[in-house]
């Protein structure tokens, strides 16, 4: 009575959403996996309590028009015009030699016709950025290799969905041989007797439709928003819808000139990208909406039309390296050339072909499509999905072993201490020792202390007064503060706007300590501020004085990994401070320790240790009275069963975790690794 009704539908569908990806996630494997096998599991091939059609198919139908809007709409314009040059050269020859590649081989098999051969040529010819976080983490965004791959793949998947469009077109008029905007024998290979029009006669014919796509898209649109946002829509949520009602006018047009929607979604999104600033709190709310529901409902929803016993079957197991082998050979001959045009080296060219391999969203997007259309069969479409589950692990694996081979380019650092921006929330820590650390870190570098409250749409008054009682207590310490109170629904867009108005060099955080469970389903503000932070991140949870300073580096082997260890060796030698306290580094490189402990080797309360067992043994014995700082990656690299015995022995004590820009996530929660076209600051396309 129960299956197929709405409520079961709704309880089933947004299950599988939140712990799809945390149960993929916890086994190594992508969650956009976790999302489809969901979708398989319950759907009519298995357990058959979920339809494709209905509810699900509704909504995995807007999911798909939503996930290539974001992918416009956090398409980094003026990093694309800074490297123009070399991205359209490797998005050209990066769409065009897996294209040509993929639909020549398709187009030799007697299954698949030739309109359904350049289709499945188009879906790998596109790319996602799924492994951005490893080079962003690496400190190598912006490198010329990595700004190339990222402006690219906006280039690539330009390109294929033009093909999507000129198929889609083709086969709509197909009914109509004059209308096919070229003629001749070419026509009839192309577009033949069997196959059949997907939707209603195209108001417009292809050569007027999309010129008219393009200018309502990128002209229209873009001035339309700015007039409501100036003269009408003057709150969040009016915005957010209006919005998504651009979307859909820039799909209805595309409708018009009988291409997908999803075309002119993508479309739409590029010319609104300069009214919605990535980082700001309309894309945040957009991105919420999008990825949150619509966009993991229409990951599931692929799910249900998969036979789960034809993805063991040795012809998609085939097909599926076949596809693997066109995205790896393609994407990598495109960067050898590029590379060798633009003179970068063997490991540069490495980490552009690498990031290029990974695939999700256009593919997805494309696959689905061409089965609804009966381009191709179902086969093709299981066979998509587990090439890209492949070159999700390929992309991720050779993404970070280039990264560790690749300089991250020379920046200036500016001194840690010179403006801490301190949260006021009061969530764990004892205030007077959080604002004693903070005061600490400033001190060396004659710095000033910020400390910032945040209130919503109600009154300032605990913002201030919050804000006022560190100033105080920093004031007492001898060191100059100022408070600064901002109104936002929005911790985390309130702390990025305030990092860049105040110029921040640090932002200090006040962490309820490493709760696991809650931080893995919902995740935690600190983990959100971090990722988006441009300056270093340091997460907090200080209940009492410290009597001793432990600085757990483990063993850094990357030059962003060294860098935070770095940081971390720093935070540890200001939370020190002039009074006699003992100093203990746990290092497995006592060369990088010592360097970083430089002026202290006279120090007979400075120790480092470098002997693994010795370094246990002091853990282990670790008394409520130490402070002990570590890289980020120290914590969220624990395994499992490590992890818990971390948040068992340091529930109690306080604890200092610090992290470079854009580096500082102390769990693998869903959200960290959601699936949307941006991930992190760069675009996923």
């Amino acid at each position: 009575m129960l299956n197929g009704s709405v409520e079961a539908t709704i309880a089933i569908v947004f299950g599988v959403v939140a712990l799809g990806p945390i149960i993929a996630e916890r086994l190594r494997i992508p969650g956009l996996v976790g999302l489809i096998a969901g979708g398989v599991i319950f759907g009519p091939f298995v357990v058959g309590w979920l339809d494709a059609d209905g509810l699900v198919g509704s909504l995995g139908a807007i999911g798909i028009l939503v996930l290539m809007f974001l992918a416009g709409l956090s398409f980094d314009i003026r990093a694309f015009s800074e490297n123009r040059r070399m991205a359209i050269t490797y998005g050209l020859l990066g769409f065009v030699i897996p294209f040509v590649l993929a639909s020549t081989v398709i187009w030799s098999r007697d299954d698949v016709e030739p309109l359904g051969a350049l289709l499945i040529g188009a879906m790998w010819a596109s790319n996602t950025l799924v492994a951005y976080p490893e080079v962003q983490a690496a400190g190598l965004q912006s490198t010329r290799s990595v700004g190339a791959a990222v402006s690219a793949g906006v280039v690539a998947d330009l390109l294929s969905l033009t093909v999507l469009a000129l198929a889609t077109s083709t086969v709509v008029i197909e009914i109509e041989p004059r209308d096919l905007p070229f003629g001749g024998s070419i026509a009839e290979v192309i577009a033949p007797d069997a196959v059949e029009p997907s939707t209603p006669d195209p108001a417009l014919p292809l050569w007027i439709g999309l010129p008219l796509l393009v200018g309502f898209c990128l002209w229209v649109l873009p001035r339309v928003a700015r007039w409501f946002f100036v003269r009408v829509g003057r709150t969040r949520p009016q915005r957010v819808v209006f919005t998504i009602a651009l979307m859909g006018a820039g799909s209805l047009v595309a409708l018009l000139g009988g291409m997908e929607g999803l075309i002119g979604a993508f479309l739409a999104g590029l010319g609104l990208n300069r009214q919605v600033p990535t980082h700001g709190p309309l894309m945040e709310r957009l991105d919420f909406t999008g990825t949150t529901i619509f966009v993991p409902v229409f990951l599931v929803s692929i799910g249900l039309s998969i036979d789960p016993a034809l993805l063991i079957d040795p012809e998609t197991i085939q097909l599926g390296l076949l596809f693997t082998a066109f995205v790896v050979v393609g994407k990598s001959a495109a960067a050898i050339i590029t590379g060798l045009i633009n003179r970068l080296d063997l490991n540069e060219i490495g980490i552009m072909s690498s990031l290029s391999f990974g695939q999700a969203a256009a593919t997805l997007a494309i696959a689905e499509v061409g089965s609804q259309l009966d381009m191709f069969g179902q086969n093709i479409t299981n066979a998509a999905v587990l090439a890209i589950v492949i070159t999700a692990f390929v992309t991720s694996l050779s993404t970070r072993w280039f990264a560790r081979r690749v300089t991250p380019p020379v920046v200036d650092r500016r001194p840690l201490g010179e403006q801490i921006l301190l949260d006021t929330r009061a969530i764990s820590s004892d205030q007077t020792s959080f604002a004693t650390l903070a005061a600490r870190i400033a001190e060396p570098d004659g710095g000033v202390v910020r400390p910032y409250g945040v209130s919503g749409d109600g009154p300032l008054d605990a913002a201030r007064a919050n804000a006022s009682r560190l100033v105080d207590a920093v004031a007492a310490l001898g060191l100059d503060a100022e408070a600064v109170v901002r109104v936002d629904d929005s911790f985390e867009a309130a702390t990025s706007s305030l990092t860049t108005q105040v110029e921040a060099s640090a932002i200090m955080l006040d962490w309820n300590g490493p709760k696991w469970v809650t931080d893995i389903i919902f995740e935690s503000d600190v983990d959100g501020v971090g990722r988006a932070s441009t300056v270093p991140t340091i997460a907090a949870h200080v209940i009492r004085p410290w009597d001793r300073v432990i600085v757990d580096l483990r063993d850094p082997d990357t030059s962003w990994q060294r860098e935070d260890a770095e940081l971390a060796t720093a935070v540890g030698r200001a939370a020190r401070g002039h009074s006699p306290r003992p100093l203990i580094v746990l290092c497995g490189d006592r060369d990088l320790a010592s360097e970083w402990l430089t002026g202290l080797e006279e120090d007979e309360l400075v120790t480092i240790v470098d002997d693994p067992g010795e370094r246990g043994a002091l853990v282990d014995e670790l008394s409520p009275n130490d402070l002990v700082v570590a890289p980020a990656h120290v914590v969220r690299d624990l395994p499992p069963f490590r992890a818990r015995r971390f948040v068992r022995a340091l529930e109690g004590m306080n604890v200092m975790v610090v992290a470079g820009p854009h580096r500082l996530a102390l769990t693998q929660s869903a959200a960290h690794r959601r699936l949307s076209p941006t991930i992190g600051p760069a675009p996923e396309v």
